[in-house]
């Protein structure tokens, strides 16, 4: 079973949320509070996530296929995507699936290759200890979220999410992902591609804009002022507008 929560009641235009790494739909709490009927919006949980089960394999083509023939069940339209962070990853899979039709894919710091420090994580040594750590333990969350202040608003918590967050879906998630570098995968979409990224995010998401242009010569970049890495969370309003206008 995969979860979704659902919002508005525009039958014209379609979007799909696809969370990130820590997150789960709530991540897509702060449009849903901001939209006014410009679009509705299916927000689902990847399985292992929130309410969605465990997937029976760590496969992320079976992942992939289990969410469109979710979205079929949920309309035969024509739709939007918006991807955030590694959640953007899938849906650049999602996009290519023969089974759904994509327009518009809205993609939030989207990474090309995984940062060396999300490697730690999938490491077989310290991997596990060291996500222990940094996500599960209270304190840990608390300096990882100061030590990334360069990243995002002064109020913003960028780990808080992970408290609940399952941590073997977390690091199986993270290896598939990882699995996808130096493959073509990302290559040959069918749709229209937008690149979101916050001016004050990580730099290696805006190093991978580079790799992205290079596949994609129909990609559009937008960059939003005083935002870091979690745009959905420090400017709602901006996300919605670009969503709108397309």
């Amino acid at each position: 079973m995969i979860f979704h929560n659902k919002f508005g009641q525009n039958k014209e235009k379609i979007v799909v949320g696809i969370h990130g790494w820590g997150g789960t739909n709530k991540t897509f709490l702060p449009i849903e509070e901001l939209v006014n009927n410009q679009f509705t919006m299916i927000n689902f949980d990847l399985p292992g996530y929130g309410k969605s089960e465990k997937p029976k394999n760590w496969d992320l083509n079976e992942i992939v296929n289990s969410l469109a023939d979710e979205i079929n069940k949920l309309t035969n339209k024509k739709i939007d995507i918006l991807g955030n962070c590694s959640g953007a990853l899938i849906s650049i899979l999602l996009s290519k699936s023969k089974k759904i039709k994509v327009n518009n894919l809205f993609l939030i710091d989207p990474f090309s290759k995984a940062p060396w420090y999300f490697k730690i994580f999938t490491n077989k040594l310290i991997g596990d200890y060291a996500y222990s750590i940094t996500f599960q333990n209270p304190l840990g969350r608390i300096f990882t979220n100061l030590s990334l202040k360069k990243k995002r608003q002064e109020n913003t918590d960028m780990t808080s999410s992970f408290k609940n967050v399952d941590k073997d879906t977390s690091i199986n998630y993270l290896k598939m992902l990882i699995s996808l570098e130096d493959t073509n995968v990302m290559e040959n979409i069918n749709c229209k591609p937008i690149i979101i990224n916050g001016e004050n995010t990580f730099k290696d998401a805006i190093k991978s804009v580079n790799y992205f242009s290079n596949i994609w010569n129909n990609l559009k970049v937008i960059k939003i002022k005083n935002a870091g890495h979690l745009p959905i969370e420090e400017a709602p309003k901006e996300i919605i507008d670009i969503m709108q206008k397309k």
